[in-house]
C-alpha cells in the first residue's frame, strides 16, 4: 500500500509558519540577550512567551506550539548553564522548561480560542450586515419598483380601454408617461444590478488611458433628454493628462451624479462640470444651486439605499452614489461632497494621476 504524499498546498501553507515560529523565536531570543542577558531568566522567559502568544494569534495553533519548542531549546542553549549547549546541569532548570512549555501550551489554546471567537464574530457581524442589506434591498424594490409600474399599468389600461374618443394629446400623454416611467424603471433596475456587481466583488476595472473630455462627453450625450431644460456649464483645464481609467465605468459615475444634481435642484436651474488636476489627482465636480445639504447629512448620503429626506424630489432607490463611490474607489480614488457658498451643492472625486501614457503615433508612420 502506497502512502498519501503530502499535497504541494499543505506543504506551501506549512513553510510559512514554519518561518513564523523560527523567527520569533530568533527574535525573542534577540531581544532576550540585548535587554537582560543571562541573569534575568525571568524576564527572558515573558519575551519568549510574548513570541509565541504573536505567532499563535496570527498564524494558529500548531505554529505557535512549534514555536514554544523552539523557544525552550534556544532558552536552554543561550542562557542556562552549560551554555552554548542542549546538556542541563540543574534540575530546577529541567522544571522551568517543563512549566514554560505548558504555560506556553495552555496561552496557545486562549489564543486560539480568541481567535477563533474573533472569526465567528466577524461572521456574524458579515450575516448581520448581508441580511440588513437584504432587508434594504427587499423595501427599496418593493416600493420603487412598485411605483413605476403601478404608473405604466394604469397608463396602458387607459390607452387599452379608452374609447375611440380619446383626445389624441390624452393619448400622447399617456404614451409620453410609459415612456418615462418605463425610463425610471429601467434607471432602478440597472442600479440595483450595478450595486450588487460592486457589492460581490464582480467588478473588473478595465484600465486604459483615456482623455476625460471623451468621457464628459458620452455622459452628457446620454442625457441629452433628461437635462435638455438645464444650463450644463463644462470647464476643462486644456492641460489635462490621459488617465488610466475605465470609461464605462467613470461614464456611469459622471451619469448618476448628474442625474441626482438634476433630481434633488429645481427644475431648470443650471449644473457646472468641471475636471482639473490637483496635487496628482485628477478632480472632477458636478456642482448645482439647488438647497444644498444638511451638514449632518453630508457623509451619509453615499450610503447604501439612504435617501435625502427632500420634498419635490423624484423617488429612488438610494444607490447613485453609493454605486459612485464603489467605481471612484475600485480606481483607487475618493469621492465627497460639500455646500457651496451662494448656495447649492458640489460632488468630487479624485482620480490618481500616474505612470506614463503611451506615445501617440500620427496616422502615416513617424
Amino acid at each position: 500500500m502506497s502512502r498519501r504524499r503530502p499535497s504541494s498546498g499543505r506543504i506551501a501553507r506549512a513553510v510559512p509558519c514554519v518561518a513564523a515560529s523560527t523567527v520569533a523565536a530568533v527574535m525573542a531570543t534577540a531581544v532576550g540577550w540585548l535587554l537582560f542577558g543571562r541573569r534575568q531568566l525571568a524576564d527572558v522567559v515573558m519575551i519568549y512567551l510574548l513570541g509565541i502568544i504573536v505567532v499563535s494569534l496570527r498564524f494558529g495553533y500548531v505554529p505557535s506550539i512549534v514555536a514554544a519548542v523552539l523557544s525552550v531549546l534556544l532558552l536552554d542553549f543561550f542562557f542556562v548553564p552549560p551554555y552554548l549547549s542542549f546538556a542541563v546541569s540543574d534540575f530546577q532548570h529541567v522544571v522551568m522548561f517543563a512549566v514554560m512549555f505548558v504555560v506556553a501550551v495552555v496561552i496557545s489554546r486562549l489564543a486560539r480560542r480568541v481567535r477563533i471567537q474573533a472569526e465567528e464574530a466577524h461572521q456574524a457581524n458579515l450575516q448581520m450586515e448581508a441580511e440588513r442589506l437584504r432587508n434594504a434591498l427587499l423595501s427599496s424594490v418593493s416600493h420603487d419598483l412598485r411605483t413605476p409600474l403601478s404608473v405604466i399599468t394604469g397608463a396602458a389600461s387607459a390607452l387599452l380601454h379608452s374609447s375611440p374618443a380619446l383626445a389624441p394629446g390624452a393619448r400622447s400623454d399617456l404614451a409620453e408617461t410609459i415612456h418615462e416611467e418605463a425610463q425610471r424603471l429601467d434607471r432602478l433596475v440597472r442600479n440595483l444590478l450595478d450595486m450588487t456587481r460592486l457589492a460581490s466583488g464582480a467588478v473588473r476595472v478595465a484600465k486604459e488611458w483615456q482623455a476625460i473630455e471623451g468621457v464628459v462627453g458620452a455622459a452628457l450625450g446620454r442625457l441629452a433628454e433628461p437635462l435638455r431644460d438645464r444650463n450644463v456649464e463644462v470647464r476643462i483645464s486644456p492641460a489635462l493628462p490621459l488617465v488610466a481609467i475605465d470609461d464605462l465605468l467613470i461614464e456611469q459615475a459622471l451619469i448618476n451624479l448628474l442625474e441626482n444634481a438634476a433630481k434633488y435642484t429645481p427644475s431648470g436651474t443650471p449644473l457646472e462640470l468641471s475636471a482639473d488636476a490637483d496635487r496628482g489627482a485628477l478632480v472632477v465636480a458636478i456642482a448645482d444651486r439647488g438647497p444644498g445639504i444638511p451638514q449632518d447629512l453630508v457623509d451619509r448620503i453615499f450610503e447604501k439605499f439612504y435617501r435625502l429626506p427632500r420634498e419635490g424630489a423624484s423617488g429612488g432607490g438610494g444607490l447613485g452614489l453609493a454605486i459612485c463611490r464603489g467605481i471612484v474607489e475600485a480606481h483607487g480614488g475618493r469621492i465627497w461632497a460639500e455646500n457651496r457658498d451662494g448656495g447649492g451643492a458640489v460632488f468630487r472625486f479624485a482620480l490618481p494621476l500616474g505612470g506614463t501614457p503611451p506615445e501617440l503615433v500620427p496616422e502615416g508612420g513617424p
